[in-house]
């Protein structure tokens, strides 16, 4: 669970309990205040009872002014409350995740550097041992994308466009894994591959677009 997930749950329950406490001063301002008419409507006939009768009709104002004012406060708090849990969760869902944004993240860089090794693997300007261990790594790397699932506390369509851009990767970094060593002075091979890195980086931008990821900063940090 998320620290904005504790905090709606947190906001949610606290937001409850100032409900009922405003619903219990209320009913007990309501019954002072009846109470308050009862003994106006008393009259005394000795000094005495007169006195006595002001001070419990003072001591019942006084309550039901503080029972008042605390229906007030526990009305506001339960509203504060509320909705400040449901904009953690409306954050929560407008927003990626810790692991999904570092899952993107890593992304971008993989596809970079994919793409980077495909083109020296197809010229075979490096010796073929190297360019098959770099390109079977990095598959591997992108391949295993298929083991993530976009958080269920994302909006549906953010669920949607992370999982395609997932299962894009994933299909990616399979296929590569399966001719990995057919690349190697192979050009042809690894531009087919490399329009297909295009194609996944086309999920990838609807990413960056939903979520509004500033590409220029993840290119500063290569």
């Amino acid at each position: 669970m998320t620290t904005l997930d504790w905090f709606f749950s947190i906001g949610l329950v606290l937001a409850v309990l100032a409900i009922l406490f405003f619903i219990l001063f209320l009913v007990l301002t309501i019954r002072t205040g009846t109470k308050l008419k009862t003994i106006s409507r008393k009259r005394a006939k000795t000094k005495k009872k007169k006195k006595r009768l002001r001070i419990a009709k003072k001591k019942l104002i006084r309550q039901k002014k503080n029972q008042r004012t605390a229906a007030i406060i526990s009305l506001v708090a339960s509203l504060l409350l509320g909705a400040g849990a449901f904009y953690s969760a409306y954050y929560q869902a407008m927003n990626l995740t810790t692991d999904d944004s570092d899952s993107i993240s890593k992304g971008y860089y993989l596809l970079s550097d994919f793409n980077g090794e495909l083109s020296k693997a197809g010229s075979g300007s490096e010796s073929q041992d190297k360019m098959e261990t770099n390109l079977r790594y990095l598959a591997n790397s992108i391949a295993s994308y298929g083991t993530k699932k976009a958080s269920t506390v994302n909006t549906q369509e953010g669920q949607l466009t992370l999982n395609r851009y997932y299962n894009a990767m994933k299909e990616l970094g399979t296929n590569v894994m399966r001719n990995y060593t057919q690349i190697y002075n192979n050009p042809d091979l690894a531009k087919d591959y490399q329009e297909d890195v295009k194609k996944v980086k086309e999920y990838e931008q609807k990413v960056f677009k939903l979520y509004n990821i500033n590409e220029a900063a993840l290119n500063q940090k290569k």
